[in-house]
């Protein structure tokens, strides 16, 4: 069995012993990251803390690249496979939000408690194991990442699929064909194997505006952006593959008085299918000119997100291992479709799976908690993966 063979390596050995009396120390490093607020594109202050935390833990080369992202590289014997984890450090809620985490009985309740600050502490204690036993079997480069989030649009793992061989890890490059993915973000349970995309429009119209008494009859903006937004809610998209679209914000105007002289709105399009998101993007810009024609107003589209779609397949060794190891410790992992930074490899051609490694709820709810009571058997399984790919038993 896979898991008893990995049970026999010192490393996992020593590993599960350690992990076995952390979980103090795990739930106090996931309430310092926490509480450093980090919206997407503002991940400074969190990256520093993760670069130090890198460092105090014993990874031997830690660096910060363009995008931001904090990468801890630990060498390994054989090259010919380099296994990559990232977690995310962003989250959705705005600078000004109260992080404060509150730890009632069983639980730590706070605003991205576990998306992904959970994630991004287990990677780093992962690390912490890992930097005792080096070399590794394989090189190891845990990205504590940037952007995933919203708008962020997969901004690090983006970068750093686009840049992997210029990283120098002091002297040791990276091969884009030796790379492989096991990110860390979501519940325990779940392996995505499949990305996926989306298009992110921001869609504003114009009108010519005006006095809502004496401009009567001017086109409005608003009027403009309300029949569209009517026209979009009424496409039909495909269950199989499954397609999906929503008008996430809107605004406009300025007065109740006054007729409209602009208004947007951000709409959000999914599909785990390329060419069923082409489809519907067409039909919606076609609408928009229907609206645009019918109320006299002029509209323009920006693309605000482009995430990629991408798929392992569940015969990959590195899914069918996975699913395996599950089986043997106790978990019934279901293979799941998401949007996470798993996009970007897997739209590349990369093998790339994203796993989450403990249980929580109400994610990206300012109510959002995890359960402390899974932390300690989420990081042991999480190890057990990571073995699994570090000694090649998948």
């Amino acid at each position: 069995m896979i898991s008893q063979t990995l049970m026999k390596k010192p490393l996992v050995k020593d590993g599960l012993d350690y992990f076995q009396d952390c979980l103090e120390e795990y739930v106090d490093l996931i309430v310092r990251i926490t509480e450093i607020p980090a919206p997407s594109h503002q991940e400074k202050e969190r990256g520093e803390f993760v670069r130090k935390t890198m460092r105090e833990f014993g990874f031997p080369v830690v660096q910060v690249d363009e995008a931001g992202n904090v990468l801890g590289f630990l060498p390994g014997c054989d090259g010919s496979r380099v296994i990559v984890s990232m977690a995310h450090m962003d989250t959705v809620f705005p600078i000004d939000t109260d992080v404060t985490v509150r730890r009632e009985g069983n639980i730590l309740v706070a605003p991205g408690v576990s998306d992904n600050s959970a994630s991004v502490a287990c990677m780093l204690l992962l690390g912490k194991v890992f930097a005792k036993h080096m070399p590794l079997p394989h090189p190891v480069v845990l990205i504590a990442n940037v952007g995933e989030e919203g708008l962020g649009d997969l901004k690090g793992s983006r970068y750093f699929c686009s840049h992997v061989e210029e990283y120098d890890f002091e002297g040791f490059h990276l091969r884009p064909e030796n790379l492989v993915f096991l990110n860390i973000d979501g519940n325990m349970g779940h392996i995505v194997n499949s990305g996926v995309g989306s298009r992110r429009l921001k869609v504003k119209f114009t009108g010519e505006g005006g006095h809502s008494w004496g401009n009567f009859g001017n086109s409005s903006a608003i009027h403009g952006l309300g029949t569209a937004i009517g026209k979009i809610a009424r496409i039909r998209v495909p269950s199989d593959p499954k397609t999906t679209y929503n008008v996430g914000v809107i605004s406009g105007g300025h007065s109740v008085n006054s007729i409209a002289q602009s208004a947007e709105m951000l709409l959000d399009m999914r599909s785990v299918s390329g060419e069923a998101l082409k489809d519907l993007e067409a039909e919606v810009r076609r609408l928009l000119e229907e609206a645009a024609s019918e109320t006299r107003t002029r509209f323009t589209v920006e693309v605000v997100g482009d995430r990629p779609t991408g798929t392992l397949s569940p015969d990959s060794p590195l899914v069918r291992g996975l699913l395996t190891l599950g089986k043997e410790t106790g978990y019934e992992f279901r293979l799941e479709a998401g949007s996470t930074d798993s996009n970007i490899p897997l739209a590349n051609g990369w093998p790339s799976v994203t796993m989450g490694f403990k249980k929580s709820e109400n994610g990206h709810k300012t109510s959002e908690f995890l359960y402390i009571d899974s932390l300690v058997p989420g990081i042991k399984l999480a190890l057990l993966c990571f073995a699994g790919l570090l000694f090649d038993a998948f």
